[in-house]
């Protein structure tokens, strides 16, 4: 269809479907975390943090997590070490992050979110997210090129364009949650003698 190549090209711009309150399951995309030795462990990488860490390649520094590590001063720079081919030992080589350092950062960050609970109130959204994407889809679904782009022209004259919308991921403290379980999960692997760590988002 024509307009394929245009709806692809758009994608990361528009919430896909698995950006609900509660996400049960994530029918997109999805952050792996393996450990570099086979254990009884639930490999538990929620799918609040999928989205919340996935969302940087659809809206780059206006990404919540972008936001959110700009306010609280912390580097979140390994939650984006996922662009690698994972058939490929001698490149999955350089991935694998040591597991006392992956738990600081952990750590790090969900300190810093108790010690900041506010800190969700400096993120900035986009409230006419739904509306924005609505237009866009429907624009697709027509192939008329001319009016996708004419309906993007306007929409970056809007203010908060590029922003994501507001789920309440982090202001309901859904965020801190999935940390405190993935957390969970660090402490297992160190139980059974893990000693690295890489994700994958596939």
């Amino acid at each position: 269809m024509k307009y394929f190549a245009i709806f692809v090209y758009f994608i990361p711009l528009l919430d896909l479907p698995y950006f609900v309150n509660k996400p049960s399951h994530n029918m997109g995309m999805s952050y792996f975390i393996h450990p570099n030795k086979q254990t009884n462990c639930i490999n538990a990488f929620g799918d609040g943090l999928s989205v919340f860490f996935g969302q940087v390649g659809g809206y780059g520094e206006k990404a919540e997590a972008a936001q959110v590590s700009h306010i609280l001063e912390i580097d979140l720079a390994v939650f984006q070490d996922v662009g690698y081919d994972p058939e490929n030992q001698d490149e999955l080589n350089k991935h694998w992050h040591d597991i006392d350092t992956f738990t600081t950062i952990i750590d790090s960050l969900i300190a810093r979110i108790k010690s900041h609970p506010d800190y969700h109130k400096k993120v900035i959204y986009n409230p006419n997210k739904q509306e924005q994407d609505d237009q866009l889809s429907k624009s697709v679904l027509t192939g008329d090129k001319t009016k996708l782009y004419q309906i993007l022209e306007e929409q970056q004259k809007q203010a908060f364009y590029g922003y994501p919308a507001d789920h309440g991921y982090l202001s309901e403290g859904r965020l801190l949650e999935d940390l405190q379980i993935l957390r969970k999960t660090i402490e297992c692997y160190k139980k059974s003698s893990v000693t690295k760590v890489r994700l994958e988002y596939l």
